[in-house]
């Protein structure tokens, strides 16, 4: 009698029906990626998140170990939906996907690892407000030598700001303070002093801060002893927003997947536009050269757009030569091509916006599904102004509204005490400004003026040092304030008297507002010094908006009153329940979001893109990836504006459409329309 047999066939690991069913043909080759490096060129409102919780969903269905499975995202929120989404799929099986930001990984590792770099297990973490204390504890050690007392030597928060770049970027001191802190290119010696000493103490005291989380990782992660393995029990890593990584991230993921089975990057390099942060899309451009057996997949079917509004984004990104081609599709039916709106000017520009925004609604579109971009946050007064008349709620996503900003409230308190010399709340900001000014100081200097009197010219006129002699003012105080009282006695003896008040004469604010940006801008540069030539512009701004004021009593109320009004009030019969307010934001603060209705403003030369891309290709290039951003954030209309003529100074200057309107206007993938007047 013969043995029989008993062939034990393998368990097939079926992909559920529901996988070809719910994805289409590209996110379905993502998601059934097997084994080996994968880079995923994800277009706009192409469905990257659903490519991706569907991936680490199909990869627990296939029993891997939840633990093993690395997500790495951007943004909190990013990681919280990705993981909700994954439960929805697979239920209770997907806790303990290992799913954050690089901080947010970095911490949870080191916790446990610490001890393998030379730190305890509990040591704590440094807010911005801790770092510039212990920055200020660390300078107070390194007494200054007399040929650094004689130039402007860096504050804690700049110090920072360069020890932040220098870890990002991963490029050398020296190479930081010529690229980014030329002013200090004599005293990099001291400054290197400073940071070693900032580092070691950290180290001692047990401390990290934001950028030593990333270095430490990175540290233990390139440890093979101590880290092997930690990095063998990761089977898969997936990274988000791949375009945005800086050097050391790179470094992170490369190390992350050193023994996993799979590593998939996914990203867009036509929207990158955070290099101000120290993202650098050229690690995923360059992605197939570290990794040559990396397969490529493109994801290139959009899902937010009408092809027309697809068509205008493809032909102006195809001018971009460093980026991986593509070319975004949709299964939308045409409609109407996105319409291009010459201005006369920021008044006229504005009006119309407005205008638009209130026939949509009434067509049933909300304010919440409609938004107004612009490039530089200096771009929102006019329309801003524009909205609080027409009483349009509006959200900012920006940041401030325009005159709630620190360095707009400055120059309003310079006008301010010409207008009212009694102002001390204004005197005390103006005062405050200045090195070694303290707010008690400010409130001794006050002290010395008669409320009965004009205090502008008290301020003017006296002679504060003596004045001041034995109230315990430091010299470099004194210096600031003769400076300041300099200023305002030159100042207000050109002002013309009719400039004070309201008058049918015409007086030069722009004039006036121009010498008082020249006086702050030092300072500005000093006490802001994270975008401060942003600030400047917004000074300059408001300099052209107040071209059309002939008196400053009659600006300052206007700022006072209309813009205190916040624009939540819809007109009276228009709408009977609250509702939800437009949206203003910058591009770089709108990546990410989609509205029915998108209306891009200031699409002048010099604007958009910023004067101070125009010659370097390189940040050209970003500059049409931002005007790209902004276009696909358009589900149905997009409409582009510009002004033919801008605000300077006292007079208006003829300005031109972006370049990124005409280099694109003979593919006739925009309708130019023309405006008329009732």
């Amino acid at each position: 009698m013969g043995k029989k047999k008993i062939v034990l066939r393998k368990k097939e690991n079926k992909i559920p029906e529901r996988y070809k069913k719910e994805l289409n043909e590209e996110q379905y080759k993502v998601v059934t990626h097997e084994n080996g490096p994968a880079l995923v060129i994800a277009g706009a409102g192409s469905g990257k998140t659903r490519a991706l919780t569907y991936r680490v969903a199909l990869l627990i269905e296939k029993n891997e170990d939840p633990a093993s499975i690395v997500l790495v995202t951007f943004t909190k929120k990013a990681a919280k939906e990705m993981t909700s989404r994954v439960e929805s799929l697979v239920g209770s099986k997907a806790r303990g996907i290992n799913a954050g930001t690089f901080h947010h990984l970095a911490n949870r590792t080191l916790r446990k690892y610490a001890q393998t770099i030379g730190f305890s297990n509990n040591f704590t973490i440094l807010d911005k407000t801790d770092q510039i204390t212990l920055m200020k504890l660390i300078l107070a050690q390194f007494p200054k030598s007399e040929s650094e007392k004689r130039t402007r030597f860096p504050k804690a928060q700049q110090l920072l700001e360069i020890q932040s770049k220098r870890i990002d970027l991963t490029i050398t001191l020296k190479h930081v303070i010529k690229e980014y802190f030329p002013q200090y290119a004599d005293l990099t010696d001291p400054i290197r002093k400073i940071l070693d000493r900032f580092v070691s103490r950290k180290k001692e005291t047990n401390l990290m801060d934001f950028d030593d989380l990333m270095v430490y990782f990175l540290v233990f992660l390139e440890k093979d002893e101590a880290s092997k393995s930690f990095k063998k029990r990761i089977s898969h890593v997936l990274v988000d927003e791949y375009q945005d990584v800086n050097s050391i991230q790179a470094r992170i993921v490369d190390k992350l997947a050193e023994y996993a089975h799979s590593l998939i990057v996914v990203g867009d390099d036509a929207q990158a536009i955070y290099k101000f942060r120290g993202g650098d899309f050229t690690h995923m451009l360059n992605f197939p050269n570290n990794h040559p057996t990396a397969l490529q997949y493109k994801l290139e079917t959009n899902y937010r757009s009408n092809p027309e509004i697809l068509s205008l984004a493809n032909i102006s990104i195809g001018h971009n030569q460093n980026q991986f081609k593509k070319n975004l599709k949709t299964s939308r039916p045409s409609d109407e091509k996105p319409m291009m709106v010459p201005c006369a000017d920021l008044e006229q520009e504005a009006e119309l916006i407005c205008q638009q925004i209130l026939e949509y609604r009434d067509q049933g579109i909300p304010l919440n599904e409609q938004a107004i971009l612009f490039r530089s946050t200096y771009n929102s007064l006019n329309i801003e102004q524009k909205l609080v008349q027409e009483n349009i709620p509006y959200e900012m996503r920006a940041g401030m509204r325009f005159f709630e900003r620190a360095h707009i409230k400055d120059l309003l308190a310079f006008l301010s005490v010409i207008v009212n010399p009694a102002d001390q709340v204004q005197w005390m900001r103006i005062l405050s400004l200045h090195e070694k000014i303290s707010s008690v100081s400010a409130q001794k200097i006050l002290n010395i003026f008669s409320p009965n009197s004009n205090q502008l010219e008290q301020f003017c006129f006296y002679d504060l040092v003596s004045k001041l002699k034995g109230k315990r003012i430091q010299k470099i105080g004194i210096h600031s304030l003769i400076k300041l009282q300099n200023f305002y006695k030159k100042l207000i003896m050109d002002i013309p008297k009719r400039c004070l008040l309201p008058t049918e004469q015409f007086a030069s604010i722009p004039q006036i507002i121009a010498k008082i940006i020249k006086y702050l801008t030092p300072i500005i540069k000093e006490n802001y010094k994270k975008n401060f030539e942003d600030r400047l512009r917004d000074l300059e701004e408001l300099m052209g908006f107040a071209s059309k004021y002939s008196d400053i009593t009659s600006l300052l109320g206007d700022i006072l009153t209309q813009f205190d009004i916040q624009g939540e009030t819809i007109k009276e019969g228009d709408i009977v329940e609250e509702e939800k307010p437009l949206i203003l934001s910058t591009i770089h603060s709108s990546k990410g979001l989609e509205w029915k209705i998108v209306y891009m403003i200031n699409l002048a030369e010099g604007r958009m893109p910023s004067s101070r891309a125009i010659g370097n290709s390189q940040s050209m290039e970003e500059e049409r990836r931002l005007f790209y951003v902004g276009c696909t954030r358009a589900k149905d209309v997009l409409m582009l504006t510009y002004p033919r003529f801008l605000p300077y100074r006292s007079f208006d200057s003829i300005s031109g459409p972006s370049r990124f309107l005409t280099e694109i206007q003979s593919a006739e993938v925009f309708d130019e329309i023309e405006l008329e007047e009732e």
